[in-house]
């Protein structure tokens, strides 16, 4: 190791050596351009998702109409009619209304006289057939989960296909069993004018299909509750 000969000269400014150096960087505060946002910075989204917006996503991929849950729920609003009109004819039997030995041998049902007997079996009618399709209906909504009302329409639509099938197949085979015969025969006489009866049998089919449908639709609307409660307590829990 060598040392200088001489010392240094105290009065030597000693910052000279660096005198020439490029500046160093500061850590003062400098001014930034803010970038332009970029296409995906929408897509990140930090807030929690909500059980409507879980819902929502779910009814756009499978909502809608389904099938198969509107055939059983249809199958399920015939046997509902079905158990429906037996327990009418078991409680008209108990009560002494005798509706199954002649039901029309004097034009009426038991103590009530024609009028009265046609008007109580349009109310029977419209009872049963709203309670069936609402059943009908929810069994849809509960197995298809979304969209009660479509589950509904699609249960009716079942049951207006049916019904043409079961016309279709009666005007083939009429010719050789005769069904509209005894259907004619089976309608009881009562003591009002054809047009008058005509009008009411027209009438109380309308009144059928609207109760019908609407007990379909109201039957599934309820029917997919169920699945919005059981959502909003698995998310939000």
């Amino acid at each position: 190791m060598s040392y200088p000969l001489y010392p240094a000269d105290p009065n030597r400014d000693p910052a000279e050596p660096f005198r020439n150096l490029e500046p160093a960087t500061t850590t003062a505060s400098t001014a930034v351009i803010n970038p332009a946002p970029q296409p995906w910075d929408d897509l990140v989204d930090d807030r929690p998702i909500t059980s409507e917006e879980v819902t929502e996503r779910q009814r756009e991929a499978f909502g809608g109409p389904k099938i198969g849950s509107a055939f059983f729920g249809w199958l399920t609003a015939m046997a509902s009619a079905a158990i429906l009109a037996g327990a009418v004819v078991v409680v008209a039997a108990v009560t002494g209304l005798d509706v199954i030995p002649d039901p029309w041998a004097t034009g009426g049902i038991g103590p009530f006289d024609g009028l009265t007997a046609g008007w109580i079996v349009i109310g029977v009618l419209l009872a049963v057939g709203f309670v069936s399709f609402y059943c009908g209906g929810y069994v849809a909504g509960r197995m298809a989960r979304f969209s009660g009302a479509a589950q509904g329409l699609a249960v009716w639509g079942w049951a207006l296909v049916a019904g043409i099938a079961v016309a279709v197949a009666i005007a083939l085979l009429d010719g050789r069993f005769g069904f509209v015969a005894a259907g004619r025969d089976a309608v009881p006489s009562i003591p009002v004018s054809p047009d008058l009866v005509t009008v009411a049998w027209i009438a109380g089919a309308v009144a059928l299909v609207v109760v019908s449908l609407g007990g379909a639709v109201l039957g599934g609307t309820v029917g997919v509750r169920y699945h919005r409660r059981v959502d909003r307590v698995g998310l939000d829990d």
